[in-house]
């Protein structure tokens, strides 16, 4: 952020290059995509039915789940720092191996 870094906020539904609605997707990929890149992103989503987060802070991403427990919250990391933001299948192999049982069957 400042005269290098220009603060760029968009919806989070919007992920590629199509979903800007330029009907030449190549210049939304030249003019935004290829232009800017990640200074800090939080995303949400459901990976194997769990609370899954990801966090982007320059130059790294880090992953976990937020399990609903009894006793209140708990985060379960998923990942160190790494460089590449981590694939759902990633996530969903790391999830198997951190919480064997699924969600549905930790609630009964």
């Amino acid at each position: 952020v400042g005269d290098e870094r220009p603060l760029i906020l968009f919806n989070k539904q919007f992920q590629r290059p199509a979903d800007f609605g330029f009907a030449d997707a190549g210049r939304s990929k030249q003019q935004i995509f290829d232009r800017f890149s990640y200074g800090f992103a939080f995303q949400e989503f459901a990976c194997r039915g769990e609370d899954t987060k990801l966090t982007f802070e320059y130059p790294y991403w880090t992953a976990a789940v937020i399990c609903e427990e009894e006793e209140g919250n708990k985060e379960v990391p998923l990942s160190d720092k790494q460089k590449e933001r981590p694939s759902y299948e990633e996530l969903e192999k790391k999830i198997n191996n951190v919480l064997p049982e699924p969600l549905w069957m930790r609630k009964m």
